[in-house]
């Protein structure tokens, strides 16, 4: 039997976490899945086993270091040292005017949609490192470049994950490990369900299909720097 790839993903209960997961449990993949809610993560570990992965909760909230720094151990002894693929998916997805952005909303999203991440990273990177294969793939968003109204939070902290994507390839191009932003359009998850009628003249991609995208850049020869999915 091949030896199993080996993902970390967070927020990997529903949308396109959830959607990843099981994409790579379909190959055999070993799955550690990082959220909030203990019930949501046995649910799902209970879909990647029976797709034909194995699964593993790390129960996290990416606005608590210690936490983070927990699961990510938690997924490293899982996967007996080593990791191929982490997926930064987790994020905040809100939509308001900015004249009624609070300071408590405006400090959320950067915990989540930017600190989250690179404390994910900093806690990954020996494991990437024993990984021949390591790959990095941030979720960020198309609209980070093209802003629609209402949008300052999203945009201003997934426009800082396609530059620490951009940072990260400069920094480890040389040691192997390969990075990719994600770059989807609006796609169909519970977190725009409450937003999508601003979507409705546009196309509203699935999840599987940002699954799909991810598993080809994976074994693509080379690694694309940031990836668009409409």
């Amino acid at each position: 039997m091949s030896d199993p790839i080996r993902i970390f993903i967070t927020g990997g209960t529903q949308g396109i976490g959830r959607a990843i997961a099981l994409r790579f449990a379909r190959e055999g993949a070993m799955v550690a899945i990082a959220a909030r809610t203990s019930a949501d993560l046995d649910a799902v570990v209970a879909e990647i086993e029976a797709a034909g992965g194995s699964g593993e909760a790390c129960q996290a909230n990416l606005r608590d270091h210690g936490s983070l720094e927990a699961a990510v151990f938690r997924a490293v002894d899982f996967f007996e040292g080593r990791i191929d693929v982490v997926v930064n998916n987790a994020g905040v997805v809100e939509f308001s005017d900015f004249e009624e952005v609070t300071i408590e909303a405006w400090e959320r999203f950067l915990a989540v949609n930017m600190t989250g991440p690179y404390l994910v990273l900093a806690e990954a990177m020996p494991a990437l490192r024993e990984s021949s294969r390591a790959h990095v793939f941030n979720i960020g968003a198309q609209l980070a470049a093209n802003p629609m109204k209402g949008a300052a939070l999203l945009a201003a902290t997934k426009a800082g994950v396609a530059g620490l994507g951009r940072a990260l390839h400069a920094d480890l191009a040389d040691d192997g490990i390969r990075i990719t932003t994600v770059l989807p359009g609006p796609t169909d998850t519970p977190g725009l369900a409450p937003w999508k009628d601003r979507f409705a003249s546009e196309k509203i991609a699935t999840p599987e299909a940002v699954a799909d995208a991810i598993w080809d850049a994976y074994h693509a020869e080379t690694a694309p720097l940031e990836l668009s999915i409409d």
